[in-house]
Parts: structure tokens; sequence; C-alpha cells
């Protein structure tokens, strides 16, 4: 499912962050912005597109400090070897702010699952962190997040937490919960409320309410609030 993202960050009003004159530079990244983008950037990293439901672009506006820009995910083939190209380009589709690098590609693209972009400014200095949704759908159950942390031309993967998780060949690794999240004065916390599984694992965690705070460039898990 390649396409584009969307930001659920509200375009900040002209007097919060920019004047009026780039207030009108914000754009978002819809389909006639990303085809091109898409191709020029193919184009420069000698990549392949040679299967719809994997390779492409996927691209979701964010704001980088005091100008909005596209934050850029690439799949692309050299021969059999897939690569995910992670960075962020300018509004006008071909300057990248943060050069284009390799990132680590979940099984669950290659093969269809459903994966999509939520933009937050998780610790309050006013940019943007991306949040990755991952879905993998060949399981009863398998949904995750990563965060990707911008800090000026440097881009860092954080492996976030697993939200649900059942395959029916492990029984007794199965979690059901739900992604939130909720404001701690300029920043955002994630919270995943777990509501049944079957204890702390590589794919689950325990029953109950867990807060996520961005510390730099790492996720750390801090004590939950009475919702």
């Amino acid at each position: 499912m390649i396409g584009c993202g969307r930001s659920t960050s509200p375009t900040p009003e002209p007097g919060e962050t920019r004047d009026a004159a780039s207030a009108t530079r914000w754009l978002e990244c819809t389909e006639s912005v990303r085809a091109p983008m898409e191709a020029t950037l193919l184009t420069r990293y000698r990549l392949d597109k040679t299967e719809e439901r994997v390779d492409g672009l996927r691209c979701v506006t964010i704001q980088l400090g005091a100008q909005p820009a596209f934050f850029v995910e690439l799949i692309g083939s050299e021969g059999d070897r897939h690569r995910r190209l992670l960075g962020v380009v300018a509004t006008d589709g071909t300057t990248e702010l943060v050069g284009l690098r390799d990132g680590r590609l979940e099984w669950a693209q290659l093969r269809g699952g459903k994966v999509w972009f939520e933009t937050l400014d998780l610790d309050g200095d006013r940019s943007d962190e991306v949040i990755v949704h991952y879905d993998d759908l060949r399981q009863d159950a398998a949904s995750w997040i990563d965060v990707i942390a911008l800090r000026g031309r440097a881009l860092t993967e954080i492996a976030g937490p697993r939200v649900s998780y059942a395959d029916p060949d492990l029984e007794d690794d199965v979690c059901h919960g739900v992604l939130t999240t909720e404001r701690a004065g300029t920043a955002m916390h994630l919270v995943v409320t777990t509501a049944t599984s079957t204890g702390k694992s590589d794919h689950c965690l325990p029953e109950g309410r867990h807060v996520f705070a961005l510390e730099t460039d790492r996720l750390i898990e801090v004590p939950a609030s009475t919702p």
C-alpha cells in the first residue's frame, strides 16, 4: 500500500511558527506532488520500481523547524535487493534537506502490510517526529510503531512498542491493545493500553497502561498517570 501519509498535526497558524508569507508554502503531499517526486528520487538513487504493492514513495508533510517539508520513505529495487531510504525533501520536491539514508526494511512491507505515517511533536521542540504505524496482515493481529526523530540534518529510527499480537502458532504469546496520545506540557506522550496479554515478551506488553516519552533519541516508559 504505497501512497501519501497525512499529517495529523494542524497546519500551524502564521503567527505561531512562521510569518504569513511562509505560511502559504505549506503543502500537503498529495498524489500530484508524490508521483513526480517518486520518479525523481528513483532515478537519483538508481532504483527500480518493480512491484506496485511494495516499491515506491510514501510521504507526509512535517514541520521541520521553521519550515514545512516532506518526510519521505522510498522503497526500490537493485536487482533482487530491496532498499528502504528515509529522508526529508523540501516542498519543491527535489532538494534534500535531510539526505536519504538506508533504513530498516520490515518484512511486512515486502508482503503488502499496511504502513502509514502520523506526525507529532513528541518532545516539544516545535519540529515534528514521524510515527510509523505497521500492521502485518499475515497475522491475526500484529501491530506496532516506530518513531523517526529528526535533529537538524540527522535522522534516527527508534523502535517503538508493540500494540497487538496474535499468531495461531504461538498461543502463549498473545496481546491486544490500542495506541493513543496524551499531552505532557509542550510534549506529547504515546500511550499503549493493553487490555489482554499473556505477559511481557518480544511481541507483547503486559496488561495495563504504558506511557512512552521521547528522550533525545530513545523512547522511555514513564509512570502512567490516572486516565
